[in-house]
C-alpha cells in the first residue's frame, strides 16, 4: 500500500488536532535552578577547600545537571569565599539543604524532585562533616 499526499495531509491533520504537535519549551530563565547551581558551585569550592573530594565531587554533578537544564543560559561562576572550618562548611551544607527543599516546596518548574534530591544530599553532607 502507498501513502498518498491526501492520507500524510489527513494524519497531520489529526496529529495536529490531538495536540501531539507541541513545541518542546527550553528553560529561558529559573530563579530556583540558578540560585542551586550557584549554591552547589560554592559548596563545590568549599568541599575542594577542606579536603572533602567526594562531596565536592556531589557538588559539582549536581552542578552539571543544573547547568545543562538551564541552556542555552549560561550563568557566570563566582569565586566564593571558603569555609574556615569543617563547622562552617557543614552549615553552608545545613543552609544549602534548606534552600533546595524551600525551592522544591515552591518552585513553579517540573524540578520538584530535583530540588528534593539536592536538599537530601547536601542534608547527608552536613551530618558527614559534622
Amino acid at each position: 500500500m502507498f501513502t498518498t499526499r491526501r492520507g500524510l495531509l489527513i494524519g497531520a491533520a489529526a496529529f495536529a488536532a490531538a495536540g501531539c504537535t507541541e513545541q518542546a519549551q527550553i528553560t529561558t530563565s529559573d530563579a530556583d535552578l540558578t540560585a542551586a547551581l550557584r549554591t552547589a558551585r560554592a559548596l563545590a569550592q568549599g568541599a575542594d577547600a577542606l579536603g572533602y573530594g567526594e562531596i565536592a565531587e556531589d557538588h559539582r554533578t549536581h552542578a552539571a545537571t543544573l547547568e545543562r537544564l538551564l541552556r542555552p543560559n549560561t550563568i557566570a561562576e563566582e569565586e566564593a569565599a571558603a569555609p574556615a572550618d569543617a563547622d562552617a562548611l557543614a552549615a553552608a551544607e545545613t543552609a544549602g539543604s534548606a534552600e533546595a527543599a524551600e525551592s522544591s516546596m515552591t518552585t513553579q518548574s517540573d524540578y520538584a524532585v530535583l530540588f528534593g534530591e539536592i536538599a537530601a544530599s547536601r542534608a547527608a553532607h552536613a551530618a558527614v562533616i559534622a
